[in-house]
């Protein structure tokens, strides 16, 4: 599917002002979230889990999500960021936040650092589909978390989607780098990555590679949805992140 530029955004958004909008969730028309889809998001109390990808990789750190990568939430994702669905980030941002404030409920004040993309990517969609989630999540709490976009891709790598496991671990292997004019932004302070999925934990793994090498400690990460694995409830296990690495 091809990709809006920034006058194509501007067009689509007006048309979506005046024309019929298809759920991300179920394809319903004339509506950009249906209420049966919302129901898997909201009006409930927040569900921050621990998501434990069976098997981890190594460097993997505590994970957090809010909901599970399923149904309308994968569809509202999937929209969200390969089809230029930018309005979702109302829907989508408060389960994020949810993951965060167990953090702050843990450890107080945090630093966000989204998961970064690739050149090709960021050139194809525009912007950084996490970064944007992210900032739209911190928003939301108290206190605001500085979202800060710490990491950048140093080589190629090839599109994730359908690879096992070990292959997404080998092609991300130390493609990750801390920006060197954002390491001081981050010293000395409580830094949460954040990701919109967690599938195998190949990506929060590398950028928990990359944030350690520059002598950055990560307390966890928080993602939006996390595929169907192990999960546990946060309150006995967030103790954890009181004590960096």
């Amino acid at each position: 599917m091809g990709r809006l530029g920034d006058a194509g955004r501007a067009m689509a958004a007006l048309a979506d002002l005046v024309l019929p909008t298809e759920c991300a969730g179920c394809g319903r028309p004339e509506t950009g979230w249906c209420p049966q889809c919302a129901a898997h998001l909201d009006g409930r109390p927040a569900r921050a889990r621990i998501a434990r990808p069976d098997p981890a990789p190594p460097g993997l750190p505590l994970v957090v999500t809010a909901t599970a990568y399923e149904g309308p939430v994968r569809r509202a994702i999937v929209a969200f960021k390969d089809a230029d669905r930018r309005d979702l980030a109302a829907v989508l941002a408060p389960p994020l936040a949810d993951a965060v404030a167990a953090y702050l409920a843990a450890v107080g004040p945090v630093v966000l650092v989204p998961a970064p993309s690739s050149r090709a990517a960021r050139r194809a969609r525009g912007d950084v589909p996490v970064e944007v989630l992210a900032r739209r999540a911190a928003r939301l709490l108290e206190p605001v978390p500085t979202v800060v976009g710490a990491l950048r891709v140093t080589r190629d790598t090839a599109d994730q989607a359908g690879l096992s496991a070990g292959a997404r671990a080998g092609n991300l292997a130390g493609a990750y780098a801390v920006r060197p004019a954002a390491a001081p932004a981050l010293a000395g302070r409580a830094v949460v990555l954040v990701d919109d999925v967690v599938t195998t934990g190949a990506t929060l793994a590398e950028a928990h590679r990359a944030l350690r090498a520059a002598g950055l400690p990560v307390v966890g990460a928080a993602v939006l949805a996390a595929t169907r694995r192990r999960s546990h409830p946060v309150a006995p296990l967030l103790a954890r992140a009181e004590d960096p690495d």
